[in-house]
């Protein structure tokens, strides 16, 4: 059964984006397109829809006399994405220890507990820990709404691009006064713990904004 174009872009879309997640296409790469529709194994048409998806969801632009390249966020930006993060995540919180199931609190402890075993922290593996951490808080707050919006807007996708701002062996102890509050179904401590864990990687972006770093 022959696939449709349209169906192999959507494809490639995901399978491009996987690609930017997971560092395989970095901030500022160009992205040459011969090479890319070999790689994936289809022909340009189809690529070239999933980057138009890609650059409406701000994670790939189109520069002039260079092509199409992976987005490279600027600091401003970044402080922008945590703002939206701050807001919506403040409510998933909420609405997570509110409503969620004792196996979806439990996931959460589970998520960090290799890293209290031992140092140093792989890096790469806590990121990825970190990112699901935050994605199981948002898809089991049981608004449909508010997890589209990130979805959407790709916010968690673009801070796995950007990478970790701070060392994990600083941000495990947050995960863990998180951990813990939701686990109490303490909702304002853990309002005011997840806020605080986001607010001190913006107040370091910041900082590095004025120091011109």
């Amino acid at each position: 059964m022959r696939i449709s174009n349209d169906e192999l872009g959507k494809q490639a879309y995901k399978r491009v984006k996987q690609m930017i997640v997971s560092k395989k296409l970095v901030p500022g790469q160009k992205i040459v397109q011969e090479q890319l529709a070999a790689q994936l194994g289809i022909s340009r048409t189809p690529l070239r829809d999933a980057l138009q998806m890609l650059e409406a969801e701000s994670l790939v632009e189109s520069i002039p006399r260079r092509g199409v390249v992976v987005r490279k966020f600027s600091d401003e930006e970044i402080v922008e994405i945590y703002d939206c993060r701050i807001a919506l995540e403040s409510t998933a919180i909420r609405l997570f220890v509110e409503c969620a199931s004792e196996s979806a609190i439990r996931s959460l402890g589970e998520l960090m507990a290799p890293f209290k075993k031992g140092r140093p922290i792989n890096e790469k593996a806590y990121q990825k820990a970190d990112s699901k951490f935050h994605d199981t808080i948002i898809k089991n707050c049981g608004n449909r709404f508010l997890y589209n919006l990130f979805q959407k807007g790709n916010l968690l996708t673009c801070i796995d691009s950007i990478g970790l701002v701070r060392a994990p062996e600083e941000t495990l102890q947050e995960h863990a006064v998180i951990i813990e509050a939701i686990e109490k179904r303490d909702v304002s401590t853990a309002v005011n713990a997840i806020q605080e864990h986001l607010e001190k990687s913006k107040r370091l972006i910041l900082k590095n904004v004025k120091d011109g770093n």
